[in-house]
């Protein structure tokens, strides 16, 4: 059985702004429409050798996210003034976080625009 960290999460957690890129269109152009929500979560650098080794790039920085919202795959997470991809969102705990991880985009950041 896992131990609830429930509390200690709570007290560490800050705010990171979480966004979602969709494609649209105006006047019959392609534009990238980005919604932005702020998430609480405690972010920390991932041990490269702990993730799935066949799956990473070992040029980019990695991410594990401990959040009780909702991330999905495809979103984006601000931190520390780059762009990270959540490349899986995790499952829920016992304790009712979650443990994502983001993938460094290596891209300039997306700002929002709705």
């Amino acid at each position: 059985m896992l131990p609830d960290v429930s509390d200690v999460l709570a007290e560490w957690s800050l705010p990171y702004l979480v966004k979602t890129v969709t494609r649209g269109t105006v006047d019959f152009e392609p534009v990238d429409v980005v919604r932005g929500r702020t998430i609480q979560a405690v972010i920390q650098p991932a041990q490269k050798n702990k993730l799935n080794t066949d799956q990473i790039d070992w040029a980019k920085r990695y991410l594990l996210i401990h959040t009780n919202e909702s991330v999905i795959n495809g979103e984006l997470i601000e931190y520390s003034g780059e762009d990270y991809k959540i490349i899986e969102p995790g499952n829920y705990q016992l304790y009712g976080y979650t443990e994502a991880i983001a993938e460094q985009t290596k891209r300039d950041l997306v700002a929002v625009t709705v």
